[in-house]
């Protein structure tokens, strides 16, 4: 009756043990899916803080050119204008769809598989 009762006490810490190994390697893959996240959520922050600025400028000099050309050939000054804040939020309109993009890929699917993983992972691996 010992013998069995040690036997399955072993056998209990050995399952707590490999169910704590298994728990440590998501928990771990978890926190470098987090840390690959921020780095991109930081580089994404940076690029478009780039972006925004040069093509601040860029439409500046573009409005400008257009502009001062369109003045040149007798359009009015209200036309010109109405026709500068129409580029500028098509402009805008395409910013917001690559950065809604880009915010789409970042997700957790690496964690989420590696925990659940999909019925065709299940048939491929098998």
């Amino acid at each position: 009756m010992k013998t069995t009762q040690a036997t399955e006490q072993a056998d209990f810490a050995e399952l707590a043990l490999s169910h704590k190994k298994w728990l440590k390697s998501v928990l771990g893959l978890g926190a470098l899916e987090a840390k690959i996240w921020v780095t991109s959520s930081a580089q994404l922050l940076a690029l478009i803080g780039g972006i925004v600025f040069l093509l601040i400028t860029a439409w500046l000099l573009l409005i400008a050119s257009a502009a001062a050309l369109a003045w040149s050939y007798g359009f009015s000054l209200v036309s010109i204008l109405l026709m500068a804040t129409l580029v500028t939020l098509l402009s805008a309109a395409g910013l917001m769809y690559v950065a809604r993009n880009t915010l789409k890929q970042m997700n957790f699917t690496r964690t989420l598989d590696a925990l659940i993983p999909n019925d065709q992972d299940s048939s491929e691996n098998a």
